[in-house]
C-alpha cells in the first residue's frame, strides 16, 4: 500500500464531513493521487490541500469513500477496530441490551463509526453482514476482534445484500467463526421467547429493530382484537398475544414465515389456542376481503418491507404508504390503534405522515398521534448521519 494515497475533494464538499456525515460520492471528488486500491485507507484533503479526514476507498461504488475518522493522529488498524467495537458493545451495555440469552444490534454501521458493517447478536451467536469494499479488506481483522472481545460461540456472515454488487463484491454467506451450530438460535426478547434462522431470515434472521416497538404491543393489547400485517415470524403477533389479546390474526404472503411464527406462539405456550390464527395472503388482497366481511380490530399493525430503496422511487413509495393505508384504517374499530410504519431510509418522517394523512381523509376518519416511533435504542445513529434514522412510526388513534 502506497505510504500516503489521497482524496482530493472539489471546492466546498468538505463541510458535511466537518459536520459528521461519513460518505464521500464520487461527484465530490476531484482527483484520486497514488492509486488506492479497494479498501485501502486514503487521506481526504480539501482543494486547497488542508487535511480533512481518513477515509476507506471504494473505487467501484458511487459512493466512492467511507470517514473512518476526523482526528489526524489516528491511525486505522487493527487497534482502531478493537477500540471501536468496544465502544459499540460497551454503550449496548450501558442501556441494557447485552442480557446473555437476548439479542441486539451490536454495531450499526455508521451509527457505530464503521460504516459497512453490521453485527447483530443472538444471545451467544453473532451475525455479520459486510457491505464495503472498506470492511471486506479489514473482514479477517474484524472476525478476529468480534471473537476476541465478545467471545461467541459462533459466528456466521450473512454478506448476502444486494450492496456488494455496487461496491464489486460477491456475495458470501457461512460460518466463519467458532463452532457451528443449529441455523434457528433462541432468544428471549422483552420476556417473549422466538427463534431465529440466522442462516434463511431476512437481512440477519430477525428485524432487532422493531424489538421496543413489539414490547409497546405488548402494553397495547390486553383485551385487544389485533390485525398483524406483514407478520413474517410473528414478533408482533406474539407479544400481543402475551399482553393478553383476545384475538391475534397475523397475515404473511410467506408460508415458511408464517410456519415459524406458529413455532413462536409454541415456543411462548400460545398453541393450540384458536384465538391466534395465521393467513397466508397478500395483504392487500387479506384487507380488502376483511373489510368485505365487515371485521374491525382494536389494533392494526402496518409493518411493511422497503417500499423505497433509493431517493428515485420515493414518490412511488408514498402512494404505496398511502394506498395500504387506505386499506387498512376501515380495519380500525373507533377509538382503535393503527401502529403504521416505513422503513425507507429516503422516505422522511413528514412525507410518511403525510401519506397517511391522506388515507384518513380518504376513509373520511381522523386520528390523534399516541406516540411517534422509531428504531430501538441499540440501533444507535452518528448525530452528523441523519440516513441512520430510517424506521419511522406512528402509533395512532382512529376515531
Amino acid at each position: 500500500m502506497p505510504l500516503n494515497p489521497k482524496i482530493v475533494l472539489k471546492g466546498g464538499k468538505e463541510k458535511h464531513i466537518r459536520h459528521g456525515h461519513p460518505w464521500i460520492f464520487a461527484s465530490a471528488i476531484e482527483r484520486v493521487e497514488d492509486s488506492p486500491q479497494p479498501g485501502w485507507t486514503a487521506d481526504v484533503v480539501s482543494y486547497d490541500g488542508r487535511w480533512i479526514a481518513r477515509a476507506g476507498y471504494s473505487p467501484k461504488s458511487q459512493l466512492r469513500a467511507r470517514v473512518w475518522t476526523l482526528d489526524a493522529e489516528e491511525t486505522v488498524d487493527a487497534a482502531f477496530f478493537e477500540r471501536r467495537i468496544r465502544s459499540a458493545a460497551a454503550l449496548r451495555s450501558r442501556i441494557g441490551r447485552m442480557d446473555p440469552s437476548g439479542a441486539c444490534r451490536l454495531i450499526n454501521a455508521e451509527g457505530d463509526r464503521l460504516p459497512g458493517l453490521v453485527v447483530d447478536r443472538f444471545a451467544d451467536v453473532l451475525v455479520v453482514q459486510i457491505n464495503s469494499s472498506p470492511m471486506e479488506y479489514w473482514r479477517e481483522t474484524i472476525l478476529d476482534t468480534l471473537q476476541s472481545v465478545l467471545e461467541p460461540r459462533a459466528i456466521y456472515e450473512r454478506s448476502d445484500s444486494d450492496n456488494r454488487g455496487k461496491e464489486g463484491l460477491d456475495k458470501r454467506a457461512g460460518w466463519v467463526r467458532g463452532s457451528e451450530t443449529d441455523a434457528t438460535v433462541d432468544i428471549v426478547e422483552f420476556g417473549a421467547i422466538f427463534g431465529v434462522d440466522v442462516v434463511q431470515g431476512h437481512k440477519t434472521g430477525f428485524y432487532l429493530d422493531q424489538a421496543e416497538n413489539r414490547a409497546l404491543v405488548r402494553e397495547l393489547s390486553a383485551g385487544a382484537r389485533v390485525l398483524n400485517c406483514f407478520s413474517y415470524t410473528g414478533g408482533f403477533s406474539v407479544q400481543a398475544a402475551l399482553g393478553g389479546a383476545s384475538e391475534v390474526l397475523s397475515v404473511d404472503s410467506s408460508q415458511p414465515a408464517l410456519d415459524l411464527s406458529a413455532a413462536n406462539f409454541a415456543r411462548n405456550g400460545l398453541h393450540d389456542d384458536d384465538r391466534f390464527s395465521h393467513s397466508n395472503s397478500d395483504v392487500f388482497k387479506a384487507l380488502e376481503a376483511l373489510r368485505a366481511d365487515k371485521r374491525q380490530f382494536d389494533l392494526v399493525i402496518l409493518d411493511p418491507p422497503k417500499f423505497a430503496s433509493s431517493g428515485a422511487h420515493v414518490e412511488r413509495a408514498l402512494h404505496a404508504y398511502r394506498k395500504l393505508s387506505r386499506a387498512g384504517i376501515p380495519l380500525v374499530a373507533p377509538g382503535g390503534l393503527l401502529l403504521t410504519f416505513s422503513c425507507s431510509g429516503a422516505v422522511t418522517p413528514e412525507a410518511f405522515q403525510k401519506s397517511v394523512t391522506l388515507a384518513l381523509a380518504d376513509n373520511h376518519r381522523r386520528a390523534r398521534i399516541v406516540r411517534r416511533l422509531a428504531a430501538a435504542s441499540d440501533h444507535v445513529t452518528d448525530f452528523g448521519f441523519g440516513e441512520g434514522a430510517y424506521l419511522k412510526g406512528l402509533a395512532l388513534e382512529v376515531a
